[in-house]
Parts: structure tokens; sequence; C-alpha cells
């Protein structure tokens, strides 16, 4: 276990629960350690926290809660295509704003070798079903929980989440 600082506080992190980018993101490509953290009260969106710099994270979310999906893999995935990919979300500037997403440039998740990278796609496909209503992170993801204040109020702590598919 290493100890991290991050937008949740100081949390420990086992070597085996570090994401490490190997298709950088544009703007972020000296950032190669990262951990996934999702806190329950956040529903199905998830923490991409960088361990690398304390105060940059991503929020990402399954495709299918914009009524995405991605039948191709990326290059970097291959020979193996086992993985999950996310979209990164985009925060409203204004109060009653609504919730967007870069369709175009998703995050693809490698859970076997603890990697991911981003994706610049073609063009993106939409379900023919209607949005995922999960309230959880998708399976296999291998994200930590995160208390919030509410659940933990004496300090925040990380602890493996399992979850069944999403």
């Amino acid at each position: 276990m290493t100890h991290y600082a991050t937008r949740f506080g100081s949390l420990d992190i086992a070597d085996n629960q570090i994401w490490e980018c190997i298709a950088a993101m544009p703007g972020f490509t000296e950032l190669r350690h990262f951990a996934l953290l999702h806190v329950p009260t956040h529903g199905p969106f998830v923490w991409l926290q960088s361990l690398d710099d304390a105060l940059i994270t991503f929020l990402l979310v399954a495709p299918a809660h914009f009524q995405l999906q991605y039948t191709q893999a990326p290059h970097f995935a291959h020979p193996q295509k086992s993985g999950i990919p996310m979209v990164m979300v985009i925060l409203p500037q204004q109060p009653d704003g609504v919730l967007q997403t870069n369709g175009l440039a998703p995050l693809y998740f490698l859970p076997e070798k603890k990697q991911f990278g981003q994706w610049i796609v073609e063009q993106q496909e939409s379900l023919t079903s209607d949005i995922s209503t999960s309230n959880t992170p998708p399976a296999n993801l291998h994200v930590l929980t995160i208390l919030d204040d509410a659940q933990a109020p004496k300090k925040t702590v990380a602890r493996p989440l399992s979850i069944g598919a999403a």
C-alpha cells in the first residue's frame, strides 16, 4: 500500500488497485498512474483520480448512460478484446445545465492488465434500447469505494468494491 493525496483526501492504495494509462489523454500526457474511485451516493459515476497529480480527476460513466455503445476495440487492446469502455462526463457550467459526454473519445479499460487509454473513434454508435438506469459502475472495473462524510463521519475510507454485472 502507498499513501496518495487525492481530491477525496489521503488514501492508501495497493499496487494492484493502480491503473496505468498506456494511451495518453491529450493535454495530460505526463499522467500515467490512476485509481478508479466510486462514491456510492454518486450512483453509477466513477472518478478517475490521477495519482501523479492530486488536483486532476475525471468523472466517468458507462456509455449506456448516454445511450452510446462501442462495438470496436482500440488498437492498444489487441489481441485482448475484453475491455470496458467508459466515457468522460462534461459537467454543466450552469446549475440547471445538463450532463454531456465526449462520446468520440472514450476511455478503454483492460482489467486483466490494469491498463487503460483514451481512444478516438470516427463516430459514436447509439443504442436502440433505453438509457441505462444502473446505479453502479460496470462489473470488473475494480474500483475503490470512497465513503462520503454522511457514510464515514470520522474520515474518508477506501475499500475494494464488489459489485454484480451492470
